[in-house]
């Protein structure tokens, strides 16, 4: 048995395990698009903890603010999602509920559907799956 702390990985032989803490972190970026049914299409891609959730919420106040049009978020890329992302979502639902618009949250990855479900987002944020077409 080692004498390392739990939740490290092995490193490059005689050198010391590398913990989750030290490996690189995945940038949050987004993509957008219109749906031939009029939605917003934001894709969110790699990370959303508390060092990305208020630029997320930004981009996403911002096209609701542009478009005035429902919108769907597709979390297929998303590899990550803290509380503070979870706080995110809850807070872009309301926002958009504000601005008249709906928003749902679509095809999240097994690791960030497990949390939703925990905390019972899930049910909250009116997701649903991706249909035959992509959108």
């Amino acid at each position: 048995m080692s004498g390392y702390a739990s939740g490290a990985t092995s490193g490059a032989p005689g050198q010391p395990p590398v913990s989750a803490a030290d490996q690189p972190r995945e940038l949050l970026s987004l993509s957008h698009a219109m749906t031939t049914q009029g939605e917003i299409l934001l894709v969110l891609s790699g990370e959303l903890d508390v060092s990305s959730a208020e630029q997320a919420f930004g981009w996403v106040g911002d096209a609701i603010d542009r478009h005035k049009a429902p919108v769907v978020v597709d979390l297929a890329s998303l590899n990550f999602c803290d509380a503070r992302g979870l706080g995110m979502f809850v807070r872009m639902s309301k926002y958009a509920k504000q601005a008249g618009c709906s928003l749902r949250l679509t095809s999240p990855q097994a690791k960030v559907l497990k949390i939703m479900r925990i905390t019972r987002l899930d049910t909250e944020l009116m997701m649903r799956p991706r249909d035959p077409a992509g959108h």
